[in-house]
């Protein structure tokens, strides 16, 4: 009779949960005992030649670093339970999606560029930049960092009342070894916020022999598919801070050059492979189904 698997955790050793804003993981307490090698010290004694004792990490101490890891990737609470595997496909672009998705894990750190997913709102841009991060902390113990553009340009301003300068906050996703920016082009698109992000692409562009870059975008390269959403949905998902019809239609109509303007956007495909999907808008048929 094959070992139980643990139903709590599923065999994995961790479990994860909503917390506030953000997805947590734990040790999973039901499955995971104290450690007979070490004793829940996460220190190995040995003795080596002429007597002298070394310290070596044990083994078990793995799965608690990329627990942290993790927990500090930020990855959205919604976004807790999502994987690469459980991605729905409609669509043959998304399937290619996901498998480019797989493959970057796998060959991670060696790959020449990062990922840019383009496509219209719901096919599943965030669930396959999510799945990524997951696998390479939990599996892989690579530091990542998750972050919407336009709630970091909300974190920025609300840290200028503390005296907070944009560097001290940008700091940890500009080097970061692998960065997640979701929904590039959200937000008005001013002077102000083009130079956070030319800060952020710049400083990656520029040290892009170590540091990998995935971005989401709701914006494409050709002007017949750009946000290709109802108006409707677009000023609900897109829109909601504003009421300006005009920066409705200014939107609809432009591709990701014109939004992010040519300087980063030639950076952007230096440094990140292009991967446009299509398919249905899952948010919309499950609030449908509902």
């Amino acid at each position: 009779m094959g070992k139980r698997v643990c139903d709590n955790c599923k065999g994995n050793k961790y479990v994860i949960f909503q917390k506030g804003k953000f997805a947590r993981a734990i040790i999973c307490e039901r499955c995971y005992s104290v450690c007979d090698k070490c004793g829940g010290d996460g220190v190995i004694f040995k003795k080596g030649e002429n007597n002298y004792t070394y310290a070596n990490k044990c083994d078990c101490t793995m799965l608690e670093n990329r627990l942290v890891l993790f927990n500090e990737a930020m990855i959205p609470a919604q976004f807790a339970q999502v994987t690469l595997e459980d991605f729905q496909i409609s669509h043959h672009t998304q399937e290619e999606a996901r498998t480019n998705s797989q493959k970057f894990v796998d060959s991670y750190p060696i790959q020449e560029r990062g990922l840019l997913f383009m496509g219209p709102v719901g096919v599943g841009k965030t669930h396959l930049a999510v799945g990524i991060i997951k696998k390479l902390t939990l599996e892989k113990g690579v530091s990542c960092k998750f972050v919407d553009f336009f709630h970091l340009l909300a974190d920025i301003k609300e840290g200028y009342s503390g005296g907070k300068s944009d560097k001290e906050i940008i700091e940890p996703f500009v080097k970061a070894p692998v960065l997640i920016v979701d929904e590039l082009g959200k937000g008005r698109n001013n002077e102000w916020e083009s130079n956070i992000l030319d800060q952020i692409i710049s400083n990656r562009y520029n040290n892009s022999n170590e540091l990998v870059t995935i971005i989401t975008t709701n914006y494409t390269t050709r002007r017949d598919s750009t946000l290709s959403v109802t108006r409707a949905r677009a000023t609900k998902n897109l829109l909601a801070s504003t009421k300006d019809k005009n920066y409705e239609k200014e939107v609809l109509q432009e591709t990701l050059q014109e939004r992010v303007g040519e300087r980063i956007f030639s950076r952007l495909v230096e440094i990140c492979r292009i991967i446009e999907i299509e398919g249905k808008d899952f948010r919309s048929l499950k609030y449908s189904e509902d």
